[in-house]
């Protein structure tokens, strides 16, 4: 993120095509390929918005996004683009055999031929590769595969949608449980009169039948009606699990046009091309079975109602999810954001650091917030949630950046949510409104938290700049982010000085919860990393450094992770079978199967220890349970500063007391002898090891002199909430 100040004549657009040709040099775009893709309003503000191709064909993710103020003037660039892209554009392997590769994973041949189309994926160091997109259609909104073009193997494989946990009247049946007649404003005209509007952008429909995943297509109609004159006034179905009431399809109908409003006008999007055409399911179910869901899907819906966005909302076990506007408000933002913005892959999007759910989080975490301001109160979920005890209080300002964060994107969406909630009750829902969209409009994809961060700080400078907030409120703002951790929430956490960090890392057996499949089955297959990386950067008198990690299992005790370092940047990845590992680093310590483990770099290591560099440090595990981690730094060899003797002072007694205090012995667990043997793998890393070669696994990294080290385990560490 830059911020540069130049005025350029000419729309937002032509200034910031003009400032991105004259910068080339100072934002090192030598190579990189930008085109246009969009406008977004922002206040008196433009966001100009461009994607990055690489010989013709998109690189995914890759993105910039400039910032112009009234006059022309660029004040700010974000960037996440690709550089030194080289991969050939010509597929070895071509389309049919990139699905026949995708429909192997199935089993089966699909009955529905999944759309493929060439891009190139990016992977720092490696010149990126040139992949085959491959969307299938699922029960849930369907899948995407990314086949390498040059290799013939999956490479990546993610879900397309986004999901809320859980189930109109004017908000829900708890909250305003009271029907009303209401406007159902900007209907198509039509004979018959159904649910279409927006110019035709919105269709809503009925579920009927169909299963995606058994290669069953999706069954839909559209034959609900006027039943009164004009009007559509049904009431609610006698039954509960009614699957084709229409009262559940006029309520999302009224609910999604309402959101429409919201964001047309406060925000002043565009939403009239055809890219934005929504399907909206009402009372979807899974293969017949109640679906406790609702999802956004960015694979649309086939002919008869053939559109580039679905919304489903399901019929539940017990409770219509379309009884509850939170649920599709906060999906209809997914909608937004895919459709306006488009920075998050959702739960496991990879990055050069690896995994990376941060954008997901940031996400969800919006999607709660824009349908809560919209329907003016802090809980999502009172009617669809909170019988399963999953509803999200926005008031809730208790988790911070990193020690609450569990890399689930809805458990650390609520970090997000929570934040933009303290701007709305401190600022009022327009300034806190248009606070968080002005951030949003500046996020790329694999935005970290602190991204966000920065993004909101620059949204409050904007608006100090002109007049709507203060410099008093720009403090509150920034004092906002540092209490939640967000002033220090990168993909990397630095612990120089001795700083220590607390995060958690999720284990097999939450991936595979459910599924009847067992974290041994799943070992060999996944690789699991610390949700962030860490780094430390050595006194220039050290001789050597320490990084040590010591893990709070939950639920079990087997264990299998590694230490990777590396020096100068943060430790490589890229995609194996199914999970992003860790490929490029220098020293490791591999197969630890204790909770204490650390790793040593000093003069006997390879290459030796060098002070005038940072060192970068993160977990590798294939571990069957969560657990919490605290990790911490320390510099070797360095001398204390030297204190000058002063005479004893006897302290005053405590009230009650009878002596003076005296100091307690020294627990000798603490002081752990450097060579006392363990039965663990907390190993030193020496040498010597393989030349690195970019993402190639280091091939067996000797370890002299391997002495394994235990300490006593502190006990002193937050608990996790």
């Amino acid at each position: 993120m830059t911020a540069p100040s130049l005025r350029v004549a000419g729309g937002a657009r032509s200034a910031a095509e003009a400032y991105l040709k004259r910068a080339v040099s100072e934002l090192r775009l030598q190579g990189v390929s930008l085109r246009y893709e969009r406008e977004l309003q922002d206040g008196d503000h433009r966001t100009v918005r461009f994607a990055q191709f690489h010989a013709g064909l998109p690189v995914l993710g890759g993105a910039a996004a400039v910032h112009v103020a009234p006059g022309g003037r660029v004040e700010l660039v974000v960037l996440d683009v690709a550089r030194d892209l080289s991969v050939p554009a010509a597929p070895k392997y071509r389309e049919e055999a990139a699905r026949s590769a995708v429909e192997a994973t199935y089993g089966m041949s699909l009955p529905e031929r999944p759309s493929a189309a060439l891009a190139v994926f990016p992977e720092a160091e490696t010149g990126g590769k040139l992949v085959w997109v491959v969307d299938v259609r699922s029960e849930l909104g369907g899948e995407r595969f990314l086949v390498d073009a040059h290799a013939g193997k999956i490479v990546h494989r993610r879900s397309l949608a986004v999901h809320a946990r859980g189930r109109v009247y004017p908000i829900s049946s708890a909250v305003t449980p009271e029907l009303e007649d209401r406007e159902l404003v900007d209907l198509d005209a039509g004979d018959p009169q159904t649910l279409s509007g927006w110019g035709g952008n919105l269709r809503v429909v009925n579920y009927v039948d169909g299963d995606l995943m058994s290669g069953i297509p999706l069954t839909l109609e559209q034959s609900v009606g006027p039943n009164a004159g004009e009007d559509f006034l049904y009431d609610p179905p006698r039954s509960a699990d009614d699957a084709r009431d229409e009262f559940a399809q006029v309520g999302v109908y009224y609910h999604l046009t309402r959101m429409r409003d919201y964001f047309t006008t406060t925000h002043q999007l565009d939403m009239a091309s055809p890219s934005w055409k929504l399907v909206a399911i009402a009372n979807m179910l899974e293969s017949g079975r109640p679906m406790d869901n609702a999802f956004f899907s960015p694979m649309g819906s086939e002919a008869p109602f053939s559109a580039p966005n679905l919304i489903a909302i399901g019929q539940g076990s017990f409770f219509d999810f379309s009884d509850d506007s939170d649920v599709f408000l906060h999906e209809f933002t997914h909608y937004v954001t895919a459709n306006a913005v488009g920075y998050s892959e959702g739960q496991f999007a990879v990055s050069e650091y690896g995994l990376s759910p941060w954008a997901g989080s940031i996400d969800e975490g919006l999607a709660d917030y824009f349908a809560c301001t919209v329907n003016g109160d802090s809980t999502l979920g009172e009617a669809s949630l909170e019988p399963f005890g999953a509803q999200r209080e926005l008031s809730d300002d208790v988790k911070v950046c990193p020690d609450d964060l569990v890399g689930e994107v809805h458990d650390d969406g609520e970090l997000i949510g929570s934040l933009a909630w303290s701007l709305h009750e401190k600022f009022g829902a327009e300034l806190g409104d248009k606070l968080v969209w002005s951030a949003v409009t500046l996020l790329t994809r694999n935005a970290s938290l602190g991204d966000f961060a920065k993004a909101l700080t620059r949204a409050t400078d904007k608006l100090v700049g002109s007049g709507e907030l203060t410099a008093a409120d720009a403090d509150t703002v920034a004092a906002l982010l540092k209490s939640r951790g967000l002033d220090d929430c990168e993909e990397v956490l630095d612990l120089s000085g001795g700083k220590s960090r607390r995060t958690h890392m999720f284990g097999i057996d939450s991936l595979v919860y459910g599924t009847g499949a067992s974290c041994v089955e799943w070992r060999r297959q996944l690789s699991l990393q610390s949700l962030f990386h860490f780094k430390s950067t050595p006194d220039r008198a050290a001789k050597g450094i320490r990084f040590t990690v010591e893990l709070e299992p939950r639920g079990g005790t087997d264990l299998d992770w590694s230490i990777y370092v590396r020096s100068g940047r943060h430790v490589g990845f890229a995609m194996g079978d199914v999970m992003p590992e860790a490929r490029n680093y220098e020293y490791s310590v591999e197969g630890i199967t204790d909770t204490y483990g650390e790793i040593v770099i000093d003069e006997t290591s390879d290459p030796p220890f060098d002070p005038t560099q940072t060192y970068y440090m993160v977990i590798g595990h294939a571990n069957c349970p969560s657990a919490a981690v605290a990790v911490d730094s320390a510099d070797l060899g360095v001398e204390p500063p030297p204190v000058d003797p002063v005479d004893p002072v006897e302290p005053e007694p405590e009230p009650g007391s009878t002596g003076g205090a005296t100091p307690g012995p020294t627990d000798p667990a603490e002081e752990t002898p450097a060579e006392a043997p363990a039965a663990g793998c907390a190993c030193r890393a020496a040498a010597p090891s393989a030349p690195i070669t970019p993402w190639t696994a280091l091939a067996g990294i000797a370890l002299a002199g391997a002495a394994a080290l235990r300490r006593s385990a502190r006990r002193n560490q937050r608990e996790p909430r």
